[in-house]
């Protein structure tokens, strides 16, 4: 795989385009087994190729993880156009009211009462960096924020 000659900007836009067609993107956190954790995760809210929101459980074990250690990867993968996608960054736990709202929709009205269940917290993926893959066309680019 050569690496993306279009560009910079290309490669940001090409990833944030999967990214916000990703129904399911895979999280990986440092476990405290010592090896990385992979779970999968739905993306409720995407602010360009920056942030991506999601709700978890309090009692959730990547809360415990993401405390230890706040880098985490996250992972896309679309079957249609064989392209794939890595970023990697900065998790925070939120639990303001703000922070709910933001992400608060019918997805999460599945496992939580309402905005204010005790339960329910808000992780905010910063990125800091990515690459994009594209099999098909057998190219591949870097980006950061």
């Amino acid at each position: 795989m050569r690496i993306d000659e279009t560009g910079h900007k290309d490669t940001r836009a090409k990833a944030e385009k999967l990214l916000a067609e990703s129904k399911v993107v895979f999280m990986g956190t440092n476990g405290s087994h010592g090896h990385p954790n992979l779970r999968a995760m739905i993306p409720l809210r995407t602010d360009e190729v920056r942030t991506v929101w999601f709700a978890t459980d309090l009692d959730s074990s990547k809360i415990i993880e993401l405390v230890k250690n706040n880098k985490a990867v996250l992972y896309t993968y679309s079957q249609k156009t064989l392209a794939e996608c890595r970023f990697w960054g900065n998790v925070s736990i939120l639990d303001d009211a703000t922070s709910r709202k933001h992400v608060w929709c019918e997805e999460i009205k599945k496992h939580y009462n309402d905005p204010d269940d005790p339960n329910f917290r808000v992780l905010r993926f910063d990125i800091s960096n990515g690459i994009f893959c594209s099999n098909k066309e057998g190219k591949s680019g870097s980006f950061s924020n």
